[in-house]
């Protein structure tokens, strides 16, 4: 389900460090080299090629990249390289600065990764900044959304495709109870739901609350929600977390929604470097 590709014969990772270092000297950066290279490895090459350059040169790939790169695409190659673990707990620490507005962010990797997967996430924020995720997320956030995001990313959930029906229509009627009395409301009973039952079981409630109401939660709860972060903020987050793991799934249910692929869409709505960069880890549609 990944989308980057990776030639079949590819240099060295000395070779690759090399040939970053030409990109960085002379006049000015060549960033379609940077590119090039980085944009079309995969997760545990650029991991030797940054121990490499870093052997070779005495200096941090990344901290080289970010001096040599601006804009979105120093952000999101500045992601790109690092171990898809420890890139989203970068991710998920530059959250909870601003969670009030950022708290997508953690949402999403708290939900979008197995219980497994979140598990390593957290780890690897631990062993970078001495704290727990939980930790910054209940010191940055207040009220209703401390409790559904510490929820979040504390669960370990049932990661099975068993549902129960009889529970997933009683928790549809919770929902929808809890959701009626406003945002400022406890909403203990929505937070234990959503913070504690498996992705199975919520999409059976999802579904349950869909048929008896005649709309989804989503909508329910994005209308409770304001809309954070840039578009391009989002885009970068989303291909650079997903394009190794299920962003093919995620291209296919694109262009059902929106009957055009997402590498056009993303083409028309990026330019210059940064353009070619995130069409490059998108792919083509096949």
């Amino acid at each position: 389900m990944a989308t980057i590709t990776v030639p079949q014969v590819v240099p060295s990772p000395v070779e690759d460090a090399e040939a970053l270092m030409k990109a960085f000297q002379g006049w000015g950066t060549d960033e379609q080299a940077v590119i090039y290279i980085l944009a079309h490895r995969d997760a545990a090459q650029r991991k030797l090629i940054r121990l490499a350059y870093e052997e070779k040169y005495d200096e941090r790939l990344t901290d080289r990249l970010e001096s040599e790169l601006s804009g979105d695409l120093q952000t999101a190659m500045g992601y790109w390289v690092l171990d898809p673990t420890e890139r989203q707990a970068v991710i998920a620490n530059a959250a909870t600065k601003c969670i009030d507005e950022e708290y997508p962010v953690i949402v999403e990797i708290a939900c979008a990764n197995s219980p497994a997967e979140l598990l390593e996430v957290k780890r690897a924020y631990h062993a970078i900044y001495k704290r727990s995720l939980e930790e910054d997320v209940a010191a940055g956030a207040t009220g209703n959304l401390r409790n559904l995001l510490v929820a979040l990313v504390s669960a370990y959930r049932y990661d099975g495709d068993e549902v129960n029906g009889g529970l997933a229509r009683s928790e549809a009627k919770i929902i929808q109870a809890d959701v009626k009395n406003g945002v400022t409301a406890d909403h203990g009973e929505l937070i234990r739901v959503l913070g504690t039952r498996s992705r199975a079981q919520l999409g059976a409630t999802f579904n349950c609350f869909r048929d008896e109401h005649g709309t989804t939660v989503t909508k329910v709860l994005r209308n409770a929600m304001h809309k954070s972060g840039t578009d391009e903020e989002s885009l970068l987050r989303v291909v650079v977390m997903r394009a190794e793991k299920d962003l093919r799934g995620i291209k296919d249910e694109f262009h059902k929604r929106a009957s055009v692929a997402l590498e056009q869409a993303i083409a028309k709505e990026t330019s210059g470097d940064f353009k070619t960069f995130i069409t490059a880890l998108v792919g083509t549609s096949q």
